[in-house]
């Protein structure tokens, strides 16, 4: 594994040097806005199976993607008008919102359900990443699936040393505020949505929302 220092000096450096990455394929393990995340093209078969391999995880669990705006979510799930207006309450953020699919989402990544967890992050590095790179992108904890997720570059590269396959470059940017993964809420139907994790947001912060929205 290459690990790579960021800092404020190289910022758009490293993020090309990561779109570039993605684009031939490779998994890049980088800081995001909750833990450190591995990142894979959603749109290349190869890269979403080796993040599988990578992280042990079962075909039939979903991978959570993340894009750079709502122009962009549009394109892989259905959002209509209310949709998008509590959205944008939630985005950028550190909830993962389940929506249900286009065709353009392959099924690889959804494990064959006809839905997808979606997020636009609230990171400065990783939005630059995903303004660089044309395609959605895999957005999953950096550690073995049923692991606790990695707040540390050390963390990850303890994790993955000895694993193969392993990402190909590790983003280093120290030890990260501790934070839980993000929330899920599924937003499938709209008129009875459902938490399905708590994370980064709080109950109480999620409550205020889906309130708001539901009075729309």
């Amino acid at each position: 594994m290459e690990v790579v220092q960021l800092s404020e000096s190289n910022h758009e450096a490293v993020a090309k040097r990561v779109a570039w990455l993605l684009k031939c394929g490779g998994v890049a393990a980088v800081p995001t806005d909750t833990v450190y995340g591995l990142l894979a093209d959603t749109l290349r078969f190869s890269s979403v199976e080796k993040v599988w391999r990578m992280k042990e995880r079962a075909h039939t669990k979903a991978m959570p993607v993340l894009v750079r705006d709502l122009e962009m979510a549009r394109q892989y799930a259905v959002i209509d008008e209310h949709l998008e207006r509590i959205l944008k309450n939630l985005w950028p953020g550190q909830t993962t919102v389940v929506l249900r699919k286009q065709r353009a989402m392959p099924d690889v990544v959804t494990a064959g359900a006809k839905t997808i967890g979606l997020r636009i992050p609230d990171h400065a590095f990783l939005r630059r990443v995903l303004g660089l790179f044309s395609n959605p992108v895999i957005g999953t904890s950096a550690n073995i699936s049923g692991n606790e997720p990695a707040q540390s570059t050390e963390e990850v590269l303890s994790t993955f040393r000895r694993h193969i396959p392993r990402p190909d470059l590790v983003v280093d940017s120290g030890v990260l505020p501790p934070s839980p993964p993000s929330t899920v809420l599924d937003l499938t139907n709209p008129s009875s949505p459902q938490i399905l994790r708590f994370g980064a947001i709080t109950k109480e912060k999620l409550g205020q929302w889906l309130s708001q929205w539901q009075k729309q």
